[in-house]
């Protein structure tokens, strides 16, 4: 039979240790959040812009061309 101990207490550096692993994963998540957010909202505004560059050049072509 095998027998495994338990530490029902840990040291005050092992205690610190886990909060900042703790820490450091929320961190992480909350970083790949806005990250993917990030993203999407240049997505976006990447759409925009090239929806009002199209615009642009069609209402300077007609420009041109005298049509208005």
């Amino acid at each position: 039979m095998n027998l495994i101990q338990l530490d029902l207490f840990k040291t005050i550096q092992e205690s610190e240790i886990d909060h900042l692993r703790m820490t450091i994963e929320e961190v992480k998540k909350s970083s790949d959040k806005v990250r993917r957010g990030m993203y999407a909202k240049l997505s976006e505004v990447t759409k925009q812009c090239n929806e009002l560059n199209s615009r642009f050049e069609i209402m300077e072509k007609n420009i041109c061309k005298g049509v208005l």
